[in-house]
């Protein structure tokens, strides 16, 4: 039976990643023609990352239209597609 259930959270999870509606997040990724952004819920990255729990606590934070605004050009976003799925799937994809 758990697994029954820990699959549904999976799906519920997977389709909160995918389903780009109540967002509090937005995180810019990559540099000049290599760019994308990527929407999350500040909720759950708090809760899975001390990272971005950190980054998300602190008042200087940007916000934008009640949204976060976060930019991380260092990283490509082919690498912090992977990063972000693991954080919500529990998964490397």
């Amino acid at each position: 039976m758990p697994y029954k259930f820990e699959s549904e959270v999976l799906k519920a999870l997977e389709k909160l990643l995918k389903t780009e509606t109540n967002y509090d997040v937005i995180i810019h990724v990559g540099k000049e023609s290599d760019t994308k952004e990527f929407h999350a819920h500040s909720g759950f990255l708090c809760c899975r990352s001390d990272y971005f729990n950190s980054i998300l606590s602190t008042k200087d934070t940007i916000k934008k239209d009640g949204k976060y605004v976060i930019n991380k050009p260092n990283i490509t976003p082919q690498a912090f597609d992977v990063i972000i799925k693991y954080f919500i799937l529990d998964m490397l994809i």
